[in-house]
């Protein structure tokens, strides 16, 4: 496989290489593109083949879920069946941002996204390349960071170009994201929610309240 590596402007993402971007995912293709924390994996949240693809390629356990990005809060119901109260408060206060928020996954989630608990992981990253990725290509986006499943991850687009040439299909190079570590998710699946993960976001005490 050929990998590609494309310079992409991060304050003002060309359309045209973006809708290449798009396309590779429309046809089930694998990326390397940036977010607001590392680089991540993407590929069509609801393809199941390119799912199977995505965790050979960083050899991850088919029972451990794969977080997704959404382009907006319309976007959210189509991939869960239920948006609590808290979940409400919590996008309000954080979204676009590094929140990863676990809901109850729709129908419309494979299996295979969800780790089979039939829980999914999802977020809305403010950087501009994902947001005009994910307009372009108008599906949920996964957003696993781009690395091998237990190693660290990557701020640096030409490491991710390294590790992963010739097993993807493209990488947006959009320069070095911050790179000051991953996400927080918080899971309002359950009563009293639950923070999985701390990480970028530190959740205000009002929050911490209701958890």
């Amino acid at each position: 496989m050929n990998t590609r590596l494309i310079k992409v402007d991060p304050l003002d993402p060309e359309e045209a290489l973006i809708e290449k971007a798009a396309h590779i995912l429309k046809n089930g293709g694998v990326i390397g593109y940036p977010t607001e924390t590392v680089y991540g994996l993407g590929t069509d949240a609801y393809n199941e083949e390119a799912l199977g693809r995505l965790f050979k390629i960083k050899g991850r356990e088919t029972n451990k879920p794969v977080s997704i990005l959404i382009r907006n809060v319309e976007m959210l119901e189509e991939v869960t069946s239920r948006i609590p109260p808290l979940a409400v408060s919590l996008i309000q206060g954080y979204w676009p941002g590094a929140l990863t928020i676990i809901f109850h996954a729709s129908k419309r989630c494979p299996p295979i996204l969800t780790g089979k608990s039939g829980k999914v992981g999802v977020r809305i990253s403010p950087n501009k390349i994902a947001q005009k990725l994910l307009g372009a290509f108008e599906r949920p986006l996964t957003s696993t960071s781009a690395n091998l499943s237990g190693m660290p991850s990557f701020s640096d687009p030409h490491e991710v170009y390294r590790l992963f040439r010739g097993r993807i299909d493209l990488v947006i190079d959009g320069g070095k994201t911050e790179g000051k570590g991953e996400s927080t998710v918080i899971d309002v699946t359950v009563s009293p929610p639950k923070v999985l993960r701390e990480g970028i976001v530190k959740l205000k005490a009002k929050d911490e309240s209701s958890i």
